[in-house]
């Protein structure tokens, strides 16, 4: 039987199966959830058996399982690709938001909507359509595929990262296959070659032994988040720069070409607000938007808080405040060094009456550059080319993706993005959807990657 003919045979089981697969409330966050995640990994050992694949497993991590399947047919001359999604979500409240359940999957308007759907399950499942539509209509591959499906990136990878490194000889691969992330615009098929790192800080301020009244001391004594707002806002410029001593040291300037490539993107300033939904984006005109996006450090505040938060009035001067900020990191820059530089300005403008403890920091993953030319990146354009049916472009993106690097450190090996939802697809929202036409082009994604891959990998 032809590909195409068995895909379109089996489209509607396919998809019934997705809606299995995004009913699990598999959220990693929650502890209430554990058994829904061991179900969820369950599901998929034996969806993995069906798909044709061999050696499937339950890879045990310490945590949530890692579910494990491999095709080996190929022989030894074809390159062996890993392919990685992962089955975990984030919490689907608040739950009035959403239009149906968040675990309830729901066809309407062209699209299913569940918590997860586009992040990850959507993408990693039509992956592995892709590869058992292939097997079932053609009895092979053009690539050896080993598939691992983890249930913790919601909470970081931490635990892979410790398994990866153990099960090196299992895990042994050519490229990683990454089906997370998502395309610079909606139906605009993209290939990332560039990725920012990430660090993070945790602090608290800290101006006298406890909290205090507000008529009695007001005036006289510092408040903890007086104190803190002064600091905080010696960190960055109104228009979103760095004031850190030495903050963009290293960074990597963009080659004329790419900055080039960037400017003939079917991609503004409008479409940037609309996808946020936001009214103004910060900022001048130079550099670009998309270079601000790309391939600029970056330095915000994740959470801010102190003092008395209840229902009512309560007149306190509060002891300590507490902030929690990240930096998007670029080629060029070393995470310790802007953890450095972050922690020494901070000291350095901390006010006399208050005292400055960070609470902790975060190394957590490197920027990582891909060349243009690599014969994975030409063969993910390929292969997105065709089953999007629009020219796939070159991009970078602004995220950090930590399996990427784990798999640099440990295997030794790249990792190319070949993802499949959109950047409106309402990722970690209420109403998170992905679209039927995005699963159809997935599948056909990775039924075009293994062979173009394979004629790559020997040219």
């Amino acid at each position: 039987m032809e590909l195409a003919e068995y895909l379109r045979a089996h489209r509607e089981r396919q998809l019934e199966e997705l809606a299995t697969f995004a009913a699990f409330p598999s959220v990693s966050a929650l502890d209430e959830h554990r058994q829904d995640l061991l179900a969820c990994a369950g599901w998929l050992e034996q969806h993995l058996a069906g798909l044709g694949l061999d050696n499937v497993q339950l890879l045990e991590a310490g945590g949530n399982p890692v579910a494990y399947g491999e095709w080996l047919g190929a022989g030894s001359d074809a390159p062996t690709i890993l392919v990685y999604g992962h089955y975990d979500v984030q919490p689907a409240d608040p739950f009035e938001l959403w239009t149906t359940p968040p675990f309830t999957p729901t066809v309407r308007d062209g699209a299913m909507f569940a918590r997860g759907i586009s992040d990850n399950k959507g993408p990693i499942f039509a992956a592995l359509a892709g590869i058992g539509s292939t097997l079932a209509a053609e009895g092979r591959l053009a690539c050896n595929v080993k598939v691992i499906v983890e249930g913790e990136e919601e909470l970081r990878s931490d635990r892979l990262d410790a398994l990866i490194d153990r099960r090196r000889d299992l895990l042994a691969a050519d490229l990683l296959v990454n089906t997370d992330g998502a395309f610079l615009a909606p139906g605009q098929p993209s290939v990332p070659v560039g990725l920012r790192g990430m660090v993070a800080i945790e602090l608290t301020l800290t101006t006298a032994a406890g909290d205090l009244h507000s008529g009695l001391f007001g005036g006289v004594v510092p408040n903890a988040l007086h104190a803190l707002t002064q600091l905080l806002a010696t960190l960055r410029a109104p228009d979103g720069r760095v004031l850190v001593d030495g903050f963009y040291d290293g960074v990597l300037p963009v080659p004329e070409a790419e900055l080039a490539a960037w400017a003939a993107l079917p991609l503004d300033d409008a479409d940037i607000r609309a996808q946020a939904g936001v009214p103004a984006l910060m900022g001048g005109p130079e550099p670009s938007t998309l270079e601000r996006q790309w391939s600029q450090p970056t330095l915000d505040l994740n959470g801010v808080w102190g003092g008395f938060q209840g229902q009512g009035v309560k007149t306190v001067i509060p002891a300590q405040g507490h902030a929690k900020l990240s930096c998007r990191l670029v080629p060029g820059q070393r995470m310790d060094e802007v953890l450095a530089r972050v922690i020494t300005h901070l000291e350095r403008h901390t006010r006399d009456g208050a005292q400055l403890r960070i609470v902790s920091t975060l190394e957590g993953t490197p920027p990582m550059v891909m060349p243009a030319d690599h014969p994975a990146v030409t063969a993910a354009r390929t292969a997105l080319t065709a089953g999007f049916g629009r020219e796939a472009v070159l991009c970078r993106l602004g995220v950090s993706v930590p399996v990427n690097e784990i798999v640099d450190r440990h295997l030794g090996i790249p990792a190319v993005q070949l993802a499949s939802s959109s950047p409106t697809d309402a990722f970690h929202a209420p109403d998170e959807h992905f679209t039927l036409a995005s699963f159809d082009a997935g599948v056909r994604t990775m039924a075009e990657f293994l062979p173009a891959y394979a004629a790559a990998h020997r040219g």
